[in-house]
């Protein structure tokens, strides 16, 4: 996976990815979601990630075992600016958000107390379930405007099918490597260029001999 270079700057690239990521880790309430959000809006403005590639650092974050956020940001830093930016955007996004929510912590334990504060905090928990929902049908929305729209959408369809039964993202992952394993010219990009090339090109000449009949 490469990332896109950066625009050349005074400021060294692991000190953008470290203030941009301090940023994020200091603004982006509502879970995991909000986070992921945030970073794809980063990776898209700064050039650091073609949509493409920020979603295979989605995957791959998720592959290992821990925080996958942390993990997806170390691969973002590793992106935009090599080994420092790995260590700046780890950095960038654990302290803040530590801080922020040790302090939230000691605040909700005084403040659920209040018989008074029960409604503000399950609006709370809707407005992060809200975050989820959004992103989700963000990144659908990025996935199926890829230019294999079929494809993706019955990838979709199946994924959401087998999550139903299948207990574990893990399961899930492996079901989808063996897929792409046994059957590789599925997602390879020059054949399914090649073939939607010719699909245009055919439809092309048909309506061009439809005019002239």
């Amino acid at each position: 996976m490469s990332g896109r270079p950066i625009k050349k700057s005074p400021t060294p690239s692991w000190l953008i990815v470290l203030m941009e990521f301090v940023r994020i880790g200091a603004t982006s309430f509502g879970g995991g979601s909000a986070t992921i959000a945030a970073m794809r809006q980063l990776c898209l403005r700064r050039g650091w990630l073609t949509e493409r590639e920020f979603m295979d650092t989605l995957v791959l974050s998720r592959l290992t075992p821990g925080i996958s956020i942390v993990a997806q940001a170390l691969l973002i830093g590793r992106a935009a600016g090599g080994l420092a930016g790995m260590i700046a955007g780890a950095i960038g996004l654990l302290v803040p958000s530590i801080s922020i929510t040790v302090f939230l912590a000691w605040l909700y334990e005084r403040i659920s107390l209040i018989p008074q504060a029960d409604g503000s905090l399950h609006a709370i928990a809707g407005i992060a379930a809200g975050f989820a929902v959004a992103l989700s049908l963000q990144l659908v929305k990025g996935v199926l405007r890829s230019g294999r729209f079929w494809l993706n959408a019955a990838i979709f369809a199946a994924n959401l099918g087998l999550s139903q039964v299948v207990s574990g993202p893990l399961v899930l992952m492996g079901i989808a490597i063996a897929v792409a394993v046994a059957v590789p010219s599925l997602f390879d990009e020059e054949k399914i260029r090649k073939r939607e090339l010719a699909r245009t090109e055919k439809a092309r000449t048909r309506g061009e001999a439809g005019v002239e009949s």
